[in-house]
């Protein structure tokens, strides 16, 4: 009767030791599960360009990162440009935030026309704010003259034609 009951014991402690080491296997998985994403620091306005003082590391479950499109490394955000408010310590998703415009609306900056031999360069005013690559329409400042053209990196505007 005794040995019945040590065996029982004994079976109970067993059954006990291979949860106590689930559970412990479980926990060391659980924690490899999780990854660090950039967040905001402080509120983050509509409009304004990101650096590396705006952000800070937040920890979340990498099965956060597989089911949601957010950033997962500060290089990816800085320099870009907020289009809505973030939050302090919320994800940053990747539709809210983009590239800085290249060409600003009202911003003057210089127009170039190049054909065979000719060149032209005059000061312009645009219409629309624009990307690299993207088209945009200007005012030639001094004839009031409207160009179409295609706004490049350094923000000038390469002229393709005039109306």
């Amino acid at each position: 009767m005794m040995l019945q009951r040590f065996q029982k014991h004994t079976r109970l402690l067993k059954v006990f030791l291979g949860l106590l080491l689930l559970f412990k296997l479980t926990s060391i998985a659980h924690a490899a599960e999780h990854v660090k994403i950039p967040v905001p620091k402080n509120i983050i306005y509509a409009g304004q360009l990101l650096n590396a003082e705006l952000l800070r590391s937040r920890t979340v479950p990498s099965s956060y990162v597989k089911r949601v499109s957010v950033f997962k490394h500060d290089e990816q955000l800085i320099g870009k440009v907020a289009r809505k408010t973030l939050l302090p310590n919320r994800p940053i998703f990747t539709n809210t935030v983009v590239e800085p415009d290249a060409v600003e609306v009202n911003r003057k900056t210089m127009m170039h026309y190049a054909q065979g031999g000719l060149r032209i360069t005059a000061e312009v005013n645009p219409l629309n704010s624009a990307k690299a690559g993207q088209p945009v329409r200007a005012r030639n400042i001094r004839t009031g003259i409207i160009v179409y053209g295609t706004a490049n990196q350094d923000g000038t505007i390469e002229v393709s034609g005039f109306q």
